[in-house]
């Protein structure tokens, strides 16, 4: 399930359980924000989801001085 785990709709749970958007909508919102969301997974020992984002102000941009305003 690897290669699918980030699509939306997908998911492991019955018909009528959950919709499978949780994993592709944090997907996207990270990507959305020059991210990374990877997965590292070992039968038997569990998963890890690691969220990478970029420094903090990356996209803000620069203020304009009161000069600017006039």
């Amino acid at each position: 399930h690897r290669e699918r785990i980030f699509d939306p709709f997908f998911t492991t749970k019955p018909v009528g359980v959950g919709t499978g958007l949780g994993l592709a909508v944090c997907h996207g919102i990270v990507t959305s924000l020059g991210g990374t969301l990877t997965m590292e997974s070992a039968p038997g020992r569990g998963s890890v989801f690691r969220v990478t984002l970029p420094v903090a102000g990356a996209f803000v941009q620069a203020q304009r001085s009161q000069a600017d305003w006039t």
